[in-house]
């Protein structure tokens, strides 16, 4: 049975007695599990994330296991929770880091500089030189500009150069970066050669969440021509790097793609030596994040003579929910204490409305959502949110991020616990699964009664 009993009030407030970013320990239950202990508990108010950290080991193992020549450059922009980045550095992956910003974040972790990459072709003077200064080796370049100010700031840098590759994606990053292959790459190659840099690589990218898998294919076909060009023109390369956009609905997404990768890494270059990277991001965390979301207000409306609830989240198009991607889903939380009549509810026509004052704040205005009957005691699950969802979060109109609950399983912890990496306060060992998490709501500001100079007007009482 879940105990309540680290629950208490404390000058009317619910109290947590567990650090907000503690990863529970958990014997005999899942994530899941622990969800439905802090709902049903009735403390719980606001909208929170079970973050599982089985979840993101499971990815990072797969992967390696499906293509055991590719390493991991995990691309921390998709999620840079603390928990979820020590977890990878365990893991032995790299990290794609493209701002100033990530680099600290990894570097803190004590991250050797080697197994970063600055994966940013268009970086400032002020960036380069900081990264330089990280230790930091290995960025990218697609311009004649980019090579200008890093013979400048950063003539020591070892250089991939990006080429432009587009496929089927949700989000097409060649409409921004990468060099044309036909008409700009060997002249880039040229210039790079003539400014004394050196170039030991080939990146490309094809897309966020790309669902062709041939255009790997014509990538590395593209990737095999300019290292031959190089190594005719006596300049060796030695680094492939097929970048991210595997698909993260499911773990087995990844499996006819690899198959490819694979055989055409091992016909295009079957030299050992030639070390081949990717940066997965959304891959590798958007399943371990589940948000549970409560419910504010709902109301009934008739929108083109059909009746739709309206209902009111606390959080919304400013917060984590910014995105919907074509996987994304949305389903009733069904409370055990309240199942009667559950099974055979009327399923209705609903519009997701967020928490702010903004009327294009509107969560999955692209889908048709159909959910039971809904009321204000109920809580919405959003399953996959683990990607580009609270890093994109806003502090529009001074709303707060749902919190995170941490949870991985006693076999993991008793795997990872000794690295130098975690501390013994990232773990509860014996946590009351039920407790809440801790409020976002800010401090109370005592009243005033003293007059003071502001001529601010005043409601009538």
């Amino acid at each position: 049975m879940i105990s309540f009993t680290s629950v208490r009030k404390m000058n009317g407030t619910i109290q947590n007695e567990f650090a907000n970013h503690s990863a529970f320990v958990l014997e005999n239950h899942s994530s899941a599990d622990v969800a439905r202990a802090v709902i049903e508990s009735g403390y719980q108010k606001e909208p929170f994330y079970v973050f599982d950290m089985d979840e993101v080991y499971r990815r990072i193992q797969h992967f390696k296991r499906v293509m055991p020549r590719v390493q991991i450059f995990y691309a921390m922009k998709a999620n840079d929770f603390d928990l979820l980045l020590k977890l990878a550095a365990i893991c032995e992956v790299g990290f794609d880091c493209a701002s100033s910003g990530e680099i600290y974040k990894i570097r803190q972790l004590g991250v050797n500089p080697l197994s970063i990459i600055y994966a940013m072709p268009t970086k400032t003077p002020e960036q380069m030189i900081y990264a330089r200064e990280s230790g930091i080796i290995h960025t990218t370049f697609d311009s004649s500009s980019e090579l200008k100010k890093i013979k400048l700031h950063w003539p020591e840098a070892r250089l991939l150069i990006r080429i432009r590759v587009d496929g089927e994606c949700v989000y097409k990053l060649g409409e921004k970066f990468g060099c044309n292959f036909k008409t700009e790459a060997v002249q880039l190659l040229e210039e790079a050669a003539e400014l004394q840099l050196q170039v030991v690589g080939v990146a490309f990218h094809v897309g966020s969440g790309c669902s062709s898998v041939d255009s790997y294919e014509k990538g590395l076909c593209c990737v095999k021509a300019l290292f031959e060009h190089e190594a005719k023109a006596g300049r060796k390369m030695k680094i492939v790097d097929i970048g991210g956009g595997f698909l993260s609905d499911r773990t087995d997404r990844i499996d006819e793609v690899a198959n490819r990768i694979n055989k055409i890494l091992e016909e295009y270059f079957p030299d050992q030596d030639v070390q081949v990277i990717a940066e997965p991001g959304r891959y590798i965390c958007d399943s371990s994040f589940t948000l549970y979301c409560s419910i504010c207000s709902v109301r009934k409306v008739t929108r083109k003579n059909e009746v739709v609830n309206m209902i009111y989240l606390n959080d919304g198009l400013y917060g984590t929910l910014r995105f919907t991607e074509a996987w994304h889903t949305v389903e009733k939380f069904q409370n055990t204490k309240n199942v009667n009549g559950e099974e055979n509810a009327t399923i209705e026509k609903v519009i997701l409305w967020g928490p702010s004052c903004d009327s294009a704040d509107r969560v999955m205005q692209n889908m048709t959502i159909l959910l039971p009957s809904c009321t204000p005691n109920d809580w919405l699950v959003f399953a996959t949110q683990g990607a580009y969802t609270f890093t994109f979060a806003s502090q529009f109109s001074c709303l707060p991020s749902p919190r995170i609950r941490t949870v991985i399983s006693s076999k993991l912890w008793h795997m990872i616990k000794q690295s130098a990496v975690f501390m013994p306060s990232d773990f509860n060992v014996k946590p009351d699964v039920a407790v809440p998490l801790q409020s976002t709501m800010p401090l109370l500001i005592a009243k005033q009664n003293k007059n003071d100079d502001l001529k601010s007007p005043t409601l009538n009482v």
